[in-house]
């Protein structure tokens, strides 16, 4: 199997989060470096966070973590032959708006986070931390942009695509 662009950039996207899922992974079985003293599921219960969101931080599992598996499945379905047999809709729908939330905000904390601004409730965090969440946010949103545009030109009408090279993956990103 070849690598398209829309594939490259799938791959790519799944490896901006592999530091992410590492660092969150660490912070589930205890460890403590780079975030602020105490009990973040007590903290989000007092900043007010769904009742959800305090249970799985509860058990050691953070909703980011959740929505960054949604993310490279996302990734996989934009890419896959079998996500052609989907409703167009419902991958482009949130492709398109995860490529234009999580692009600039992964960007903007990029740049905030070594110069030492935060963003929200972020007192306590290490700088880092804004390093390894912004190559998640910006490498995930980025490779759902592009995924996104390719999806969408195989699937759309006019293009040139039969139903029968899309399901097979034998038209190739244009």
């Amino acid at each position: 199997m070849s690598l398209t662009k829309s594939s490259t950039a799938a791959w790519a996207g799944a490896a901006a989060l592999v530091p992410y899922t590492v660092m969150k992974t660490y912070w589930a079985l205890g460890g403590t470096a780079g975030r602020p003293a105490g009990d973040l599921a007590t903290q989000m219960k007092v900043n007010g966070a769904p009742e959800v969101l305090v249970w799985l931080e509860r058990h050691g599992l953070d909703f980011t973590v959740v929505a960054a598996l949604v993310g490279v499945l996302l990734l996989a379905a934009l890419v896959l032959p079998w996500g052609a047999r989907l409703p167009r809709w419902s991958l482009l729908a949130p492709g398109w708006a995860g490529a234009l939330l999580l692009t600039p905000y992964g960007l903007a904390t990029l740049v905030a986070a070594p110069l030492g601004f935060t963003v929200g409730d972020a007192a306590g965090w290490s700088w880092w931390v804004g390093i390894v969440g912004g190559l998640a946010f910006a490498g995930l949103g980025a490779a759902l942009g592009v995924c996104s545009r390719s999806f969408q030109r195989r699937t759309g009408r006019g293009t040139g695509a039969t139903p029968s090279a899309v399901r097979t993956g034998i038209r190739e990103d244009v």
